[in-house]
């Protein structure tokens, strides 16, 4: 008597790369992303330890009316990431870098001195050149993670 295996094809996975869209992926995939990329920077890029409290990064889903991709509180030492307003896995990626760097920085004794424009304050531009800078290289560090789950 011969006997038929039966089995069920594993679901195809779906890859998820840079320019994958955020939203399609859904909340459980761009958190994993985000956790990702913010361990990536707690490793590599480091923690000011200047601060008084500890670290706290939250990653959620911003209001309707709110487009703000992420936010570093300098008061309670806390990063926003608001998931659902990045279209990008990259944006996602930089914009955990960017809130990342804002934390190594001296926002409450020198970034708000700067006189000129928001686009023009040597903090943002720095951060703007990290985010740039670090994100092909944590992706290529993270996105083996990401993908085989």
């Amino acid at each position: 008597m011969e006997t038929l295996a039966l089995f069920c094809a594993p679901k195809h996975k779906q890859m998820i790369y840079l320019q994958s869209d955020v939203n399609e992926l859904g909340r459980k995939e761009a958190v994993r992303i985000a956790r990702a990329t913010l361990k990536w920077c707690e490793r590599t890029l480091g923690v000011n330890r200047r601060k008084k409290w500890k670290l706290k990064c939250y990653i959620r889903k911003a209001d309707e009316d709110d487009d703000t991709c992420g936010e570093y509180d300098c008061w309670d030492n806390e990063i926003y990431i608001y998931w659902n307003n990045c279209e990008t896995v990259r944006e996602l990626v930089q914009t955990c870098i960017h809130e990342w760097t804002h934390q190594n920085q001296p926002i409450l004794t020198k970034y708000y001195k700067y006189p000129g424009t928001y686009s023009r304050n040597p903090y943002e531009r720095a951060a703007r050149y990290a985010e740039v800078k670090w994100c092909p290289i944590a992706w290529k560090e993270i996105k083996n993670n990401i993908n085989n789950k």
